[in-house]
């Protein structure tokens, strides 16, 4: 590798870091407050919340992966055209395939982490996490405060007056449903205790209480109870022995034994699943690839807001096509390889006719004008006159 293959690849795995780095923060952002919220309104330990956080981080990066690759490269080859080392490196006879070498084994590089990623690592945090999720409701960790009111089963509001440590018993027990929003119930007892039904499924054993149901036809149920079992919607304290694994937390060879061994929905459910797992990889190689000649073709004046417009067009495109194809091979109308393989192929090919027609001097014009409109649109909207800079 010449020094500027090696420029080219330390100038775009640097901006590709920064911006996986960034990405992953942002998406993750949202998940990492409803953990804060746990912490500090359910009292979960700010340990738990911490493993649980570091097993999210590697489905989060599979998943912003193939973003940052392109961002990363198209504001790199941004600022080497707004610097005009662009402009130097083609005066010098460089051609854009001595350019795609580096570009590619970057990019191929972060597609192998993402297949090991994908393969490996996320389907045993995911698994991870799940556990920590479901022993976080067990019985020892429910952790329902004395007077304040707790939602840590969806569509409860549970409210306790006293809660006796030593033998689990609930005292004072207020409970609102709304997991059917037509017919509203609310729940007051004496006591409680937290049990398991033989289905699994976690349930409050309520006794001396009262049940009140508001009808959809707007009449009031009233019933007066000695015992009541409510159930709650979800299996507490389960260990892993317990409990069967989803198919996002299989490993790749216990997919293909589902496959051989499902029946009709399962098979189709974990093909799809197995062919998810390739998407990711594949579209960080070709958005990767990509970026190159959609990159070369900005000009000094474009500078960074070339980059930032095409990065996120491509990826509307490239989204759109896998969504497409899922939802239609989800619904069984086509077969999941086409479902997945279909949008790939079109972003292969559009990667080859793009990158074949930049060798030749051909500017992808629609992608420049598409730009140039984009970029300058807000200066036209301020000037006076126009719309929103028009003076009263």
């Amino acid at each position: 590798m010449n020094r500027i293959s090696r420029y080219l690849f330390a100038e775009c795995a640097t901006a590709i870091l920064s911006a996986l780095l960034i990405l992953t923060f942002l998406v993750m952002l949202p998940r990492i407050l409803q953990l804060v919220d746990l912490w500090v309104n359910k009292g979960v330990s700010i340990n738990v919340l911490g493993k649980m956080s570091l097993l999210l981080i590697p489905q989060f990066i599979v998943g912003v992966l193939p973003m940052a690759v392109l961002t990363g490269i198209l504001l790199s080859l941004g600022r080497l055209s707004q610097d005009s080392e662009m402009v130097v490196m083609k005066a010098s006879g460089v051609s854009l395939y001595q350019m795609l070498k580096p570009i590619a084994l970057l990019t191929s590089v972060c597609a192998m982490g993402a297949l090991f990623f994908e393969m490996i690592w996320v389907p045993n945090s995911f698994h991870q996490f799940n556990q920590l999720k479901i022993s976080l409701l067990s019985s020892t960790t429910l952790n329902l405060k004395p007077q304040t009111f707790s939602s840590v089963v969806p569509g409860l509001t549970i409210y306790i007056n006293d809660h006796e440590q030593t033998n689990h018993v609930l005292k004072g027990i207020l409970i609102y449903d709304e997991r059917k929003p037509d017919s509203p119930v609310t729940l007051v007892a004496a006591k409680g205790r937290l049990h398991h039904l033989p289905n699994g499924k976690a349930a409050l054993y309520l006794t001396d209480g009262s049940r009140h149901e508001q009808m959809k036809n707007s009449h009031y149920r009233h019933l007066n109870f000695a015992t009541y079992d409510l159930e709650l919607g979800v299996s507490l304290g389960m260990g892993s022995e317990g409990r069967k694994r989803g198919l996002e937390e299989m490993s790749m060879s216990s997919l293909d034994d589902v496959i051989a061994t499902g029946d009709q929905e399962q098979i189709r459910d974990a093909k799809l699943e197995w062919h998810r797992r390739w998407s990711f990889p594949l579209a960080t190689l070709i958005l990767g690839i990509l970026a190159l000649p959609l990159g070369v073709q900005q000009s000094h004046r474009s500078g960074r807001s070339y980059g930032l417009v095409m990065a996120i067009l491509t990826l509307i495109v490239h989204i759109f096509l896998l969504s497409l194809g899922e939802s239609v091979a989800k619904q069984g109308l086509i077969p999941p390889v086409v479902g997945y393989g279909l949008p790939t192929l079109i972003m292969i090919g559009l990667t080859f006719y793009i990158t074949i027609n930049t060798a030749r001097g051909r500017p992808f014009k629609f992608a420049m004008m598409l730009v140039h409109t984009m970029a300058s649109m807000p200066l036209k909207l301020l000037r006076p006159g126009s719309f929103i800079g028009k003076q009263e």
